[in-house]
């Protein structure tokens, strides 16, 4: 009796072994998974902190200064001058729109992509969890891209107002410097006389 009980604890145990080793080897890859889950999050987190720095640099391209050369009738670069300057203005106000609205949603995002992640690798599985934060973080890249794409677009546009409303005012303060004298030397000499 002792020796047929003997082969048969020995396969118990054996299989009681073989179920804790697998549950082992399933916790330390749920643990992986998780590290991987993190350091996915973590690339999110700075893309949403990027995004909401363009949003913000953006958003300051619609101040006064900015705005003010486009509608003066003096200017330039007025709006209403001609076909080209409108189209060259609402290029502007487009990619600035284009790059707030990319930003606000890749912050969206991020938020969602993030608690939905944690809710399925709690609730389903840490590697679905892991593949598809994986997938929606290369659409977040893609989608940023072209979020910076347009803000430096309208950066270059904001760039070139900025020239075509000082260019004249730098020309005539070259010019004087060149000369040596300037509009402040002119006065004081005609005041000494």
């Amino acid at each position: 009796l002792l020796g047929v009980a003997s082969p048969l604890v020995a396969s118990m145990w054996a299989k009681v072994n073989a179920a804790s080793v697998m549950q082992e080897n399933m916790v330390n890859l749920m643990q992986v998974d998780m590290l991987q889950l993190g350091v996915l999050q973590t690339q999110m987190d700075n893309l949403s902190v990027q995004a909401t720095l363009l949003i913000g640099f953006a958003l300051s391209m619609w101040g006064g200064a900015t705005l003010k050369p486009l509608l003066e009738d003096d200017s330039q670069i007025c709006i209403w001058k001609t076909w080209y300057h409108l189209a060259f203005a609402a290029v502007f106000f487009v990619t600035i729109a284009l790059c707030i609205s990319c930003g606000g949603i890749i912050v969206s995002l991020v938020l969602y992509i993030k608690q939905a992640a944690q809710e399925s690798a709690l609730l389903v599985s840490t590697g679905a969890a892991v593949a598809n934060t994986r997938r929606h973080l290369s659409s977040l890249n893609r989608l940023f891209v072209v979020s910076y794409a347009s803000f430096a677009l309208s950066a270059v546009l904001a760039h070139r107002m900025g020239r075509g409303t000082s260019g004249k005012k730098h020309l005539h303060r070259a010019r004087a410097t060149a000369h040596g004298s300037t509009a402040r030397d002119s006065e004081s000499g005609r005041r000494a006389d």
